[in-house]
């Protein structure tokens, strides 16, 4: 079974429209989405989720996590607990090994360090943005279904 990870802020939020339709076109058979996140799982997160297009099976948050296993919190930033930072750059990487991600794709250099899983370095900066039209997105999301396609046949 394949599964993919995908980040939520700075990567399904810099290009909606590509994950949207990544998602969509991977989830067939029995392929699993897991949307890996520093964020707390809210109410508000999982309807912006929805709002995006954005299809997954899993949902995971070092947030949650964290605080369900009772590590040590130093205070909260913006509303997430502050913890050691190698364990909380390490934690998606564990997650990835754990569950048998086959890939996960994140827009942090700092998480990448920690995997085994493959791992794709997302960064689309504002100008990509502003110059991307809507039939480039959904050419990129093909481009990028292919070749998760072609290196992963199941």
């Amino acid at each position: 079974m394949l599964k993919l990870g995908l980040d939520y802020h700075g990567v399904i939020t810099a290009a909606p429209e590509v994950f949207a339709a990544l998602t969509k076109r991977f989830l067939t058979g029995s392929r699993e989405v897991h949307i890996i996140t520093g964020a707390r799982c809210t109410k508000k997160l999982k309807e912006d989720l929805d709002g995006y297009g954005i299809t997954y099976t899993h949902f995971f948050s070092i947030s949650d996590y964290h605080n369900d296993l009772g590590t040590q919190m130093t205070g909260y930033d913006e509303g997430q607990p502050k913890i050691d930072d190698t364990l909380w750059d390490k934690t998606k990487a564990d997650y990835c090994q754990r569950t048998g991600i086959f890939c996960h794709i994140d827009d942090s250099p700092f998480y990448g360090r920690f995997f085994k899983t493959p791992y794709i370095l997302f960064d689309y900066s504002e100008e990509d943005q502003k110059q991307a039209m809507e039939f480039t997105y959904m050419l990129e999301a093909q481009i990028a279904v292919q070749f998760i396609e072609t290196i992963m046949l199941d």
